[in-house]
């Protein structure tokens, strides 16, 4: 279950962060607005992603890529394809996470953490996570030309997890382009998404829960 949990959160991640500036409650709404916008148009996304875990305890990085699907309305494809293969596939409330070893089907509804985590990767992906909310309390930043913001979970099953999670755009505010997760532990989970599409056709047989 650890690892699955772990394979959920670490869906959707890095950028250097030099001098940064802490918005004020009405600059953060002014880029919250236009994100929003941009990602209410958005009705498929597909792309590449390189992930990189740093461990406290180890100096060796885990990396690890593959490709990630989108299709709205709670629709993800996440699949690993290197070093190992590893596909997790949520469809609706059922969730199908298979590798060449094992398959294992997920009701969300039945699963409160799993709903939970589920929500937040569609959310993150939408845009729709930088809404001060139960889950989360949003800071946003400027840094250069861009703009992320910074995630502190509310929830006591989040917390026990992750300290916080920092959600970087292009450029355009249309588009996350890397999602950073910082563990409790302090070991650090990088996502970056590459050459990213959207609004094109996607079979629904990607997101098939056989």
């Amino acid at each position: 279950m650890k690892r699955v949990l772990f394979i959920l959160m670490t869906l959707v991640l890095s950028m250097s962060v030099f001098a940064q500036t802490k918005l004020s409650a009405a600059q953060q709404q002014q880029i919250v607005d236009k994100v929003n916008k941009s990602t209410a148009a958005l009705r498929t996304m597909q792309c590449g992603f390189t992930q990189t875990k740093s461990m406290k305890l180890l100096s060796k990085k885990m990396q690890s890529s593959g490709v990630m699907y989108y299709k709205r309305t709670n629709k993800l494809r996440w699949q690993y394809t290197s070093p190992y293969d590893y596909t997790f596939i949520l469809n609706g409330d059922k969730v199908h996470i298979k590798s060449s070893k094992s398959s294992q089907k997920i009701d969300v509804q039945r699963n409160k953490m799993f709903r939970q985590i589920t929500s937040i990767i569609l959310s993150t992906i939408t845009g729709g996570s930088l809404k001060s909310s139960a889950d989360f309390t949003v800071e946003m930043y400027k840094s250069g030309n861009s703009y992320f913001a910074k995630l502190y979970p509310k929830k006591k099953e989040l917390k026990q997890i992750y300290q916080v999670i920092e959600i970087y755009f292009n450029p355009e505010l249309t588009m996350v382009s890397s999602v950073k997760m910082q563990e409790k532990t302090g070991d650090v989970t990088t996502v970056n998404l590459n050459n990213i599409k959207t609004n094109q056709p996607i079979n629904d047989k990607m997101f098939c829960i056989d």
